[in-house]
């Protein structure tokens, strides 16, 4: 068989609604059969049928005390379906949006992101970017191509209270009019020559990333540019881990900016 006809099979034994709920009930404790069908309201000729197909695939197996428990191919099976269902939730946003460029050690692990509220709308975007700033006691990691108004103020604030700030920024990136002196202001080039923001620079990613110790988001691209009229937001401790590697492998290849004070000075 070559790998095609190996995951196809798989495949097969697993595109069962009835199957798949098997499975997850297995997955939290033993189940007699007969308790198991009740609970799952299935008739005996279902749950033998769909029992002895997940015991053929090696899925499941049945003790010595009647009990029939969930394998470790089961439960990395059953691990997967976080990734399945949240293509399947979000097929039509990824209709739309690319994501050739992320770096396939990260793709792989798009099911953490399952648990995520899908922000929509610009303001609400914003609004959560601003949350997420606003609620970081210990640091903020970001990479970006932009940077909307009224965010600055936040942040600063933040960093001047002790929140550790590295900021990665794209060759492109956008800033709103004036931000330059708006962040002289308000003492960002003071805090950048003190060691309180860390700045590098890589090319487009694409994407804009936002993660503190409490919460994360991500905002993926439409024709190659951050689409802020969607995030992914979440504050799972897996998404987190994804967001900060994520972040930590942009950091390593980036260039670190040597410009400390603002550009008209």
């Amino acid at each position: 068989m070559d790998k095609f006809e190996i995951v196809a099979s798989q495949f097969l034994e697993l595109a069962s609604e009835q199957r798949l709920k098997i499975l997850d009930n297995l997955s939290s404790k033993p189940y007699r059969l007969s308790v198991l069908a009740k609970k799952m309201e299935l008739t005996p000729q279902e749950i033998h049928r769909n029992m002895d197909r997940l015991s053929k695939s090696g899925f499941v197996k049945k003790g010595t005390d009647e009990h029939f428990r969930i394998t470790s191919i089961g439960r990395l099976v059953l691990s997967q379906m976080p990734l399945v269902l949240f293509i399947s939730k979000n097929q039509k946003y990824f209709s739309t949006h690319d994501l050739d460029s992320l770096p396939k050690k990260f793709s792989r692990r798009l099911g953490v992101l399952e648990t995520c509220t899908h922000v929509r709308g610009v303001t609400n975007v914003i609004d959560t970017w601003k949350k997420i700033l606003n609620n970081a006691s210990e640091f903020v990691c970001d990479v970006t191509s932009e940077y909307p108004a009224g965010l600055d103020d936040v942040l600063v604030g933040r960093v001047k209270k002790g929140v550790k700030y590295r900021h990665i920024f794209s060759s492109d990136f956008e800033e709103y009019s004036d931000r330059d002196g708006h962040l002289q202001k308000i003492g960002y080039y003071d805090l950048i020559q003190n060691g309180k923001i860390l700045r590098k620079e890589v090319n487009n990613t694409g994407f804009i990333l936002i993660v503190s110790e409490k919460e994360a988001a991500i905002v993926f691209p439409n024709n190659d540019e951050p689409d802020l009229r969607h995030m992914f937001y979440g504050k799972s401790s897996s998404f987190q881990d994804w967001c900060l590697d994520f972040f930590e492998h942009y950091w390593k290849k980036a260039k670190t900016i040597s410009r400390n004070h603002p550009k008209t000075s």
